[in-house]
């Protein structure tokens, strides 16, 4: 496993909220030899309370401190030209999605991540969780038959939680992208494709800004159909009145014509005529980042391709920009 890790542009809440990448790559005993942000007093903050040293030019970092890995966050609009950066370095890195703004330049990075062998990877902790992995396997073992339609919701608190979390860019288009659709419809594209296969498109989308009245939208819905026809549901949103208590609505399921798989409390239920079977499982992806960073740093060292690749990000950006055309925003 790679021993000394760099993270750049702490602005982003996942460095120390969230999927806290900093806690997890303490808690896996590496060596974190720098943080950078363009803020001196955030990467300071994150430095100090991690360990680390503190830079606010992620190349020079780079260049200082010579890691064996990466973690690449930031602001959407600042992605693109860090994972260049690193693909043409020869760094291996694992990049926080959507890793830009629009699917064109998240297409190039794949393009040139192929081109070059580099290592890049991308962290989608729902795949990791107990209902797509069963729902993964039933769909190969043909247990739902005719399968009619899959719904993945996950609607988190407030947008204000960013401010809290030092990254009050997730509020402004230019610097972010979009919003919920952009954020969190990336786990659900990235999963539609995962389960119902590779051939799935955008058939409508409707996306919302009522509750925030933000530059970009607090609310979406995407309805996609793979060859089948079978539908997939993605709703999206940062609407759950919970916060500051930090829970989610979520939803998973998977009905077809022979079973359905959903997840309930406690765990998971699969419903057929004659049968209903209760599993464990957490129905949340936030406990699925330090294996899922642990795996990637085990495959880097090993010499392994990533589990999750650039391009995988790049397919479910681009259903996701398909999202903002049909829901007409220019």
């Amino acid at each position: 496993m790679p021993r000394r890790v760099a993270v750049t542009e702490v602005n982003h809440w996942h460095s120390s909220f969230d999927a806290a990448y900093l806690q997890v790559l303490r808690d896996l005993d590496v060596d974190i030899v720098g943080v950078s942000d363009a803020d001196a007093a955030l990467a300071e903050d994150r430095a100090r309370r991690f360990d680390s040293r503190a830079y606010t030019d992620y190349r020079a970092m780079i260049d200082e401190t010579k890691p064996d890995f990466v973690v690449a966050l930031g602001r959407h609009i600042d992605m693109p030209a860090i994972a260049r950066f690193l693909i043409e370095a020869d760094i291996p890195f694992m990049m926080e999605k959507p890793m830009g703004t629009t699917a064109e330049d998240v297409n190039a990075l794949a393009d040139l991540a192929e081109a070059r062998g580099a290592w890049a990877a991308v962290p989608f902790p729902n795949r990791l969780l107990p209902w797509a992995v069963r729902a993964k396997a039933m769909i190969e073992a043909g247990e739902f038959g005719q399968i009619s339609h899959v719904v993945m919701r996950l609607i988190r608190p407030t947008m204000q939680r960013y401010v809290e979390w030092d990254s009050p860019w997730m509020w402004d288009r230019e610097l972010a992208g979009g919003g919920a659709l952009l954020n969190l419809g990336g786990h659900g594209m990235d999963l539609a494709r995962m389960l119902m296969g590779p051939d799935v498109s955008v058939a409508t989308a409707v996306i919302s800004n009522r509750v925030h009245q933000a530059q970009v939208e607090d609310y979406a819905l995407a309805t996609l159909r793979n060859g089948d026809g079978a539908l997939i549901h993605v709703e999206v949103g940062y609407t759950w009145p919970t916060w500051p208590a930090n829970e989610s609505d979520l939803e998973f399921k998977v009905a077809g014509e022979k079973a359905a798989l959903r997840v309930v409390p406690g765990g998971l239920q699969v419903i057929a005529p004659g049968r209903d079977d209760r599993y464990p499982g957490a129905a949340s992806a936030a406990g699925n980042y330090p294996p899922l960073i642990s795996d990637m740093l085990e495959r880097a060292g090993r010499g392994d391709p990533p589990a999750i690749t650039a391009r995988d990000c790049a397919n479910a950006m681009q259903l996701v920009h398909d999202a903002y055309r049909l829901a007409g925003r220019q």
